[in-house]
């Protein structure tokens, strides 16, 4: 009878270590046989199986796990993957990146602690080198791969990578917000930890999507408005804590789809209908719905739990503030014309913005007008603000550009041309305000009281897609322009009313009417 037992144990034990070396989830409950995996788990398990086998095919996948924070992703890419990867592929190399070099070397040890558990012996042969095993990068015993931990933005020395794995590349709400920060991380991630890919390696990045203009956010908008075919292109999965809509998996691209209308049982199974949690066993539908109403349904709840860096109905600025009217004629009005420059190197993504405002005499800020282009030529620039001013022109016309070095390189081109062309509208520089949200504030308060007025014009609901998605959008050009605008009205006194003609008196009418009479008449 305990021979049978044994022999029972034994064929336990042979199959779990088959199971642990095929498939990753096995893999993971075998060091944690109380780990809980709910659908999404096996999902990202599945994913990064299919991920480890296009790396060794050299086929250079490209994989992008978008996850609310606590819902287990570390512990599955960072802490199990690495270690089950190198168990098949002994010979790569992994470099793999936080948002800091004390969190990567944390994962770094996790993995190593995997590799040498007696547990994973009997599943895999690889084994750590001895006589390397530094706190920040070691080796493998008889092959050539090996792991190296790194942070954000620092140096990555020594190997190259056939996976690069990012792992949370931002650490909070100020370094999402941070346009100096989110373009460290990015020309980090091009010239210092893309050059390390080996031929064919593959690039995996999981995080939960901060900023429209952060790591993931860029490389999506790369890939979307991509000029030519050798643009990555990656595998991008959002898991929204709250599901916004039904969600199926297709058994044969083993795919997300999203609100299906009675799809084949056969080819399709549900994995959680629309309003159900992501993981209920951790982070229940009540948990989420406390987690969001702290939030009031915010900008954090929108970018952290549901993949999405604003919320559909704006945050910043809100929705049910965008007013459509009818403009005062220009001459009734006062004119105001606000630039916002962008023709620097770092800003060569961004636009060159000019915006015009029409000030009623019900002090309704109303925008009546835009020009947006990508130009750094100082005199198609010079040109454009001038074209605008003289369509608008009136003797109350401001013209505002920000006090910057841009400014201040076509000011005296701007001069001339003025001279040349015989126009002299009068113009403001304004005092430059760092703090995007500091300066859009009167912006703001003119939202929220309702004066501020838009026309449907064609480039109207390009401007209120990106106020909607400030700050956290790719682009702000055309919310600095209202800003500075906003700014160049504080303190200015409305136009006044016009006079409405007197109603003529008894005595005005007597007058008239006798005029042509003299006193012979009588």
């Amino acid at each position: 009878m305990a021979n049978a037992v044994e022999l029972t144990k034994l064929k336990l034990e042979a199959l779990q270590r088959e199971a642990s070396r095929r498939r990753l989830l096995p893999f993971i409950q075998r060091f944690n046989p109380q780990y809980k995996a709910g659908w999404v788990h096996k999902d990202i398990c599945r994913r990064l199986e299919r991920f480890s086998r296009d790396v060794a095919a050299q086929k250079s996948p490209r994989l992008m796990l978008l996850m609310p924070p606590r819902h287990g992703k570390s512990e599955i890419a960072s802490r199990n993957f690495p270690a089950w990867h190198l168990g098949q592929y002994p010979d790569h190399e992994m470099i793999a990146c936080s948002y800091n070099v004390a969190l990567a070397m944390t994962f770094s040890r996790k993995v190593k602690d995997i590799i040498s558990d007696p547990l994973y012996t009997p599943v895999f042969s690889t084994q750590l080198d001895p006589n390397n095993q530094g706190a920040e990068a070691w080796a493998l015993q008889g092959a050539r791969g090996g792991y190296v931990a790194a942070g954000i933005g620092g140096p990555i020395t020594g190997r190259g990578a056939h996976v690069l794995l990012i792992d949370d590349p931002v650490k909070n709400a100020e370094e999402a917000d941070s346009e100096d920060i989110r373009n460290k991380i990015w020309e980090w991630y091009l010239s210092t930890a893309y050059s390390r890919l080996a031929p064919g390696g593959g690039v995996l990045i999981i995080q939960t999507w901060w900023h429209d203009d952060d790591l993931a956010g860029r490389l999506q908008s790369l890939m979307h408005n991509a000029e030519d075919d050798y643009v990555d292109q990656f595998e991008v999965v959002k898991y929204p804590a709250i599901a916004e809509a039904d969600e199926w998996l297709n058994a044969q691209t083993e795919q997300i789809e999203y609100d299906l209308s009675a799809p084949d049982p056969a080819a399709y199974s549900m994995l959680r209908k629309k309003g159900e949690a992501l993981h209920p066993e951790r982070y229940d539908l009540e948990k989420l719905l406390r987690i969001k109403s702290q939030n009031k349904g915010g900008r954090w709840w929108s970018a952290l739990y549901q993949q999405n860096p604003v919320p559909d109905d704006g945050g910043y600025f809100e929705r049910s503030q965008f007013k459509m009217g009818s403009p005062p004629r220009k001459h009734e009005a006062n004119v105001f014309i606000a630039w916002d420059f962008a023709i620097s190197e770092k800003k060569q993504n961004d636009y060159t913005v000019g915006t015009v405002g029409l000030q009623d005499d019900n002090d309704v800020l109303h925008v009546v007008d835009q020009v947006r282009f990508k130009s750094g030529d100082a005199f198609f620039i010079v040109e454009s603000i001038l074209n605008l001013a003289a369509k608008w022109h009136n003797p109350a016309l401001v013209i505002g550009f920000e006090d910057g070095q841009i400014y201040r390189a076509i000011e005296a081109l701007l001069k001339k041309r003025m001279r040349e062309r015989s126009f002299y509208p009068a113009t403001m520089v304004l005092k430059p305000i760092t703090d995007k949200l500091a300066r859009a504030r009167a912006l703001q308060g003119r939202m929220q009281q309702g004066m501020v007025s838009f026309t449907n014009k064609p480039w109207f609901e390009t401007l209120k897609l990106e106020m909607l998605r400030f700050p956290a959008g790719m682009h702000d050009d055309q919310v600095d322009s209202l800003a500075w605008m906003a700014q160049m009205v504080v303190g200015r006194q409305a136009p006044a009313k016009p006079k409405s003609a007197a109603l003529p008196s008894w005595r005005d009418r007597l007058t008239g009417a006798n005029a042509s009479l003299s006193h012979m008449a009588s």
